[in-house]
């Protein structure tokens, strides 16, 4: 290996003509150049005025990683290169979203935070990916989408929202934990024993008040008629108990022991369950427990975690109530938690963290930002794609890395913060980059924005994805995208070695470095892989020299496929001077071996692993 230090960066920052965005009631349109981002008149304020620009293709490819997970390829680095600056960053980011691996990224990090897991018993494989995949490429409402799960009921192969209810068997004190972090940001499992020590306003029968709007779900395990257990009756009001356990033993005393071992067997088979189905019972609820420092036995009424009770109508489904509650336009916690999601993933800070848990002591960082993107969510109807398309079409993103001699070069506000790309970020970018494994990718059906004309972007913008969609697969041959690998990742993948976590809590990713990782990019199978297949006969890089016959020309290539941007010039005279080594082979021919070690390097390099 002959290249080790490909870490400086020689290219003279230049400034980003970034497009100024308004939402009218229409839909989007883009402001003249020079006219100020919305976003960015708000932004200057929280950093006293310093915004300084990143270089268009450092935008570019934080973009492309932070949008849909994967680095772009050279073909738009190129395109993007020749496109007039005042319109392209939103001409690309409409591309990135409308693009397949947008919707793929996207639900892998949602994932991650719903607990997503291939291995979840009793339902049909992928179908929650599939779901959440679905959802982001169709730019349903958030709202819609996180209504969809809470009412959720059916098997998931024909409802694949169930599998929401299936990750904690419907248990509805598990449920409400989880609905609290995820779309509320509020950690409430302190008071399941006792009242809530970091909140004196939430106590023990306030949080069985909360989960009382989901316990009129349970799950059927085995046949289509399943009665429920006694862990399960116990919840019901003892009058309509009594009156379930006649029909219970009806059932048994005149259908199923007047059945001899055959017509059994044949009713089992008619019966049974392809996959686990959510089950809705009106008159069950929840019983507060008997302990010995307060009373119990009572049923308790719904309760809204803010500490309003509930307003009931007799058999009305308790979650719809919640879901009224929690999804209106006065609940602007709930699109806030989500805003901070999105705004974390894309501008590398937080207004609050943990991102489930906004409790009473949290202070909130540059709160007038949140509340400016609560009222864009809200008005572009809960979508999170054009929130997205807001955020990333603004200076305030496209602002440089900080550098050691700014005078507030710590401040993650006033520059973009270097961060190491995730897991799923890592293997799509090596596999893209590297275009040894095939990128089932379909350029002719991306999505296409007039760069040249103001007037076609000016339009409303849709950001609806295209193409076809993948997902996890159970045996993976041939890997074309970090989506396809089963969660959660085996932990002897590059995937769990990089961090993509267990599944077994809320956001349970780890992005620490770790000796493992180092080894694994020096020396391990996937980068031995795609490094030794580098550059055959009908490689993309082979193909690419053929055209030119211009070795220095190639290896600018590389540089653009795996770090997008060009060979700055000091790289430029260390390459020239390698092909021309005697050492080499002639400078018309294809060197092989030189493209292996340039490969391997970058590879290797703390500014491909990272975000800039």
């Amino acid at each position: 290996m002959k290249l080790m230090n490909r870490l400086q960066r020689h290219i003279a920052p230049r400034r980003v003509l970034v497009i100024a965005l308004v939402f009218l009631a229409t839909g989007w349109s883009v402001w003249p150049a020079g006219d100020e981002h919305p976003l960015d008149d708000v932004y200057r304020d929280a950093v006293d005025g310093v915004m300084q620009p990143a270089d268009p293709l450092v935008v570019l490819r934080r973009m492309s990683l932070q949008i849909r997970g994967v680095l772009p390829t050279v073909s738009e680095i190129q395109e993007f290169e020749k496109s007039p600056p005042e319109n392209r960053v939103a001409a690309f980011a409409v591309r990135f979203l409308r693009d397949p691996d947008a919707a793929h990224y996207w639900a892998l990090q949602y994932g991650s935070a719903l607990r997503s897991r291939e291995d979840q018993r009793g339902t049909e494989y992928g179908s929650y990916f599939e779901y959440l995949a679905r959802s982001f490429h169709e730019n349903k409402p958030y709202n819609k989408m996180v209504a969809e799960m809470i009412l959720a009921t059916g098997d998931t192969a024909e409802n694949p929202a169930a599998n929401f209810y299936l990750r904690d068997d419907a248990d509805p004190l598990q449920v409400a934990e989880y609905v609290g972090r995820v779309f509320y940001g509020e950690r409430l499992a302190c008071a399941r024993c006792h009242d809530h020590p970091f909140n004196s306003e939430f106590s023990r029968r306030d949080y069985y008040g909360f989960a009382a709007f989901f316990s009129q779900v349970y799950v059927k395990k085995r046949y289509e008629i399943e009665w429920l257990g006694r862990e399960r009756l116990e919840h019901f009001p003892a009058d309509y108990r009594k009156e379930y356990e006649e029909k219970r033993n009806d059932w048994n005393r005149n259908v199923w022991n007047k059945m001899n071992q055959q017509q059994k067997q044949a009713w089992q088979r008619e019966n049974k369950l392809e996959y686990y189905k959510v089950a809705y019972e009106p008159m069950l609820a929840l019983r507060f427990p008997h302990t010995d420092d307060q009373p119990g036995g009572d049923l308790v009424e719904p309760q809204f975690p803010d500490g309003t009770r509930a307003l009931v109508d007799e058999g009305e489904d308790r979650r719809r109530v919640f879901v009224r509650w929690l999804t209106s336009q006065r609940n602007d916690r709930f699109r806030k938690v989500m805003i901070n999601r999105v705004w974390t993933e894309l501008m590398g800070w937080s207004f609050f963290t943990p991102l489930d848990d906004w409790n009473p002591n949290t202070r909130l960082r540059h709160p007038e930002i949140l509340e400016h993107l609560d009222q864009v969510f809200l008005e572009r109807e809960y979508r999170i794609k054009d929130l997205i398309f807001y955020i990333v079409t603004s200076e305030a993103y496209a602002r440089r890395a900080p550098r050691p001699d700014d005078a507030d070069a710590g401040s993650d506000v006033a520059y973009f913060r270097p961060q190491r790309i995730n897991a799923d970020q890592l293997l799509n970018s090596m596999l893209r980059g590297t275009q040894t494994r095939q990128i089932a990718h379909v350029y002719e059906r991306a999505a296409r924005v007039d760069t040249e004309s103001g007037d076609d972007i000016r339009r409303r913008i849709n950001l609806e994805g295209m193409g076809e969609l993948k997902s996890p697969q159970k045996n993976v041959r041939d890997l074309t995208n970090a989506c396809e690998v089963p969660r959660p990742a085996h932990e002897r993948t590059l995937l769990a070695m990089f961090g993509a976590g267990p599944r077994l809590d809320v956001d349970d990713d780890s992005h620490e470095p770790t000796i493992d990782q180092v080894l694994a990019l020096l020396n391990g199978n996937t980068t031995y892989q795609l490094v030794s297949n580098y550059g055959g006969d009908d490689s993309w890089i082979r193909r690419d020299f053929n055209q030119h016959k211009d070795m220095l020309v190639t290896v600018d290539n590389i540089y653009l496929a795996l770090l997008g941007r060009h060979l700055s010039t000091v790289e430029k005279e260390q390459i020239a001077g390698m092909i021309s080594s005697r050492y080499q082979r002639q400078e018309d021919d294809f060197n092989r071996e030189l493209t292996q070690d340039i490969v391997w390097s970058i590879l290797n390099s703390q500014e491909f692993i990272h975000l800039y």
